[in-house]
């Protein structure tokens, strides 16, 4: 028995899978952005990331200055990781 991941089967038409078409998006949110999460609070996008099936996510901090990975392969203890587009909105002054 093969095991094949979710992200990888072909349902698209033209023959992508959900991972390439996940690769392809762009980030909506520019770093920088005050954003609104949904419960209200209100933090800034710092870093750019992206899911293991390759959505866009966000990594948000109370300082917007704190746009510097920790590590390279390491987030900040700072920030909060993983918020996808549709559960942030952007807060215009």
């Amino acid at each position: 028995m093969t095991l094949i991941p979710i992200a990888d089967l072909v349902v698209y038409p033209d023959g992508r899978t959900m991972r390439q078409v996940n690769a392809a998006k762009v980030h909506a949110i520019p770093i920088g952005a005050l954003v609104e999460m949904e419960n209200g609070a209100r933090l800034f996008v710092v870093h750019y990331a992206r899911d293991c099936d390759q959505t866009p996510l966000y990594s948000l901090s109370a300082d917007p200055e704190d746009t510097v990975l920790a590590e390279p392969r390491f987030y900040n203890r700072g920030w909060t990781n993983g918020w996808d587009e549709a559960s942030l909105k952007v807060v215009t002054p």
